[in-house]
């Protein structure tokens, strides 16, 4: 009896000995909190949205130049880039071409992959940082990044796959992403050769040449890894839509890499051949009616002839006009479009007239220049603006039209409404609709990227209202109820230079 109280009183003793011990991860934890509060309230704010938004809030948290906490940086990475695999959209998509009014809903989705919060480019991003951290960390994330498969469009698609962050981070891991004894090895050869052997769509020609045309890989690997580019260029899908939006870049840096190949005496004999090829198939097979056409056709036969055909070899033979021609022509694309031309034009001139005045000139004329506030102080300008206003707010959808409809045209009249309203109270009015609107929508929940294209057009138009609208519009942000909002608020606060 008297040993089990020895041994119980020893027990009570280490119990005790242990609890007062400090825990080295909860000691480091508590010294960070103490340390970054701002920033640890972003990370707490980004465990409570989706995916995607807490990949992109830690990258920024891990990336900003005030965290100097070397080992915190490198969790926040290999937590951000596991986050960023659960994300809903595979890859990047955008639209061709450069527009500035958003009237349709190919324009927004494109504006919200705009913040590059797919898979494929957070996933992207988070190896990028880690390089600056720890390379060999980030080239085992790397061979982990979650590689989509690119779609086959139809001439109705409006968004084109997109894969640039992947591919401008393919360059910086094979020149500097290997050690010595790897490259001796010629690691960074086999991942650029697994990479050419995935490619399968247009929109990814002209990154991989891009790729190989600065890549530190010797003559006889850069023949190698070009041969097997030119196997690619002949098994891609031949969709019009992908191959007309790709071609400028496709055409630029392929003869870019021709340059190079010249330069370090490699025959260009095969890839030039195999490119020659691909322009046929893709130009005789069935185009798209907003392609380019026959416009498209002709620059094509005019480069390739003047760059890269041979009379000599008729593998490279100039191209002629029966190798340019269509087997069909299909439809364009569709751009959703959620405001008509003729709706499109009466609130553009409704905007004019509270931006400019009544009988004002052209928006760019010489000596055009915005009302000031004091001359928006009159009753007239303020019973039109509070017309312009009521309006929005009566917005219903019209028959037939979708929910996402709606809300982008509300959005929409409420950016012009923004962008004229007075100081104070006017745009106070503006924000706390905006916000109303953007936490209200059910397209947060079923299309994420598209939503949040108008959280950030919001805000983005705030931002250039001043100081005073800024903090409104953060106020509204955090008491929105609405998780996705109070982290880009906190974000925009505790991290200003990511924003």
């Amino acid at each position: 009896m008297h040993l089990l109280c020895l041994v119980a009183a020893f027990g009570m003793f280490s119990w005790q000995a242990n609890a007062q011990e400090p825990d080295p991860k909860a000691e480091a934890l508590r010294k960070r909190r103490q340390t970054y509060p701002d920033l640890f309230k972003v990370v707490d704010l980004a465990h409570a949205v989706p995916s995607q938004f807490s990949a992109d809030a830690l990258l920024k948290v891990a990336a900003t130049p005030s965290n100097q906490d070397r080992e915190w940086r490198i969790e926040l990475l290999e937590l951000a880039f596991e986050f960023g695999a659960r994300a809903s959209e595979p890859n990047r998509q955008r639209i061709p071409g450069w527009r500035i009014t958003a009237k349709g809903r190919a324009e927004i989705r494109s504006a919200g992959f705009d913040q590059l919060l797919d898979r494929l480019s957070l996933q992207s991003r988070a190896v990028r940082e880690m390089m600056k951290l720890d390379k060999k960390r980030a080239l085992e994330m790397f061979e982990r990044v979650s590689w989509p498969h690119p779609r086959r469009l139809d001439c109705r698609d409006a968004l084109i796959d997109n894969f640039d962050e992947y591919y401008e981070l393919l360059s910086e891991v094979e020149a500097s992403g290997f050690p010595a004894g790897q490259r001796r090895m010629g690691h960074h050869v086999d991942l650029l050769s697994r990479q050419i052997s995935r490619i399968s769509s247009s929109v990814e020609i002209g990154s991989m040449a891009k790729v190989l045309s600065s890549s530190t890989v010797t003559d006889d690997e850069l023949g190698l890894l070009v041969g097997r580019l030119s196997v690619a260029l002949e098994q891609t899908n031949a969709d019009d839509r992908s191959f007309s939006s790709a071609y400028g870049k496709n055409h630029q840096e392929l003869l870019n890499l021709t340059n190079v190949m010249r330069t370090r005496g490699i025959s260009t004999r095969v890839i030039v051949a195999a490119y020659r090829r691909y322009l046929v198939r893709n130009l005789k097979g069935p185009r798209c009616i907003d392609s380019g056409g026959s416009e498209l056709s002709s620059e094509v036969l005019s480069t390739f002839n003047r760059e890269l055909a041979s009379d000599s070899d008729s593998n490279l033979a100039p191209l002629a006009e029966d190798d340019i021609k269509p087997s069909a022509t299909r439809g364009q694309a569709d751009l959703e479009l959620f405001v008509d031309d003729d709706e499109f034009d009466r609130v553009w001139k409704e905007y004019l007239d509270l931006l400019l005045g009544k009988g004002h000139g052209p928006l760019l004329a010489a000596g055009t220049k915005p009302l000031t506030d004091a001359q928006k102080s009159g009753i007239e300008w303020q019973t039109q603006f509070d017309s312009f206003l009521g309006r929005i707010d009566e917005l219903k959808p019209r028959i037939g039209e979708s929910e996402h409809q709606t809300f982008h045209r509300k959005a929409t009249a409420l950016n012009a409404a923004l962008r004229v309203a007075r100081r104070g109270s006017d745009q106070e009015r503006v924000i706390r609709r905006y916000v109303a609107i953007l936490k209200s929508s059910n397209l947060q929940e079923e299309n994420a990227l598209e939503w949040y294209a108008e959280v950030k057009r919001a805000a983005s138009s705030v931002r250039g209202c001043g100081p005073e609208a800024s903090s409104i519009f953060l106020r509204e942000l955090e008491h929105s109820g609405v998780a996705v909002l109070g982290l880009c608020a906190a974000a925009t606060k505790f991290l200003p230079d990511a924003n």
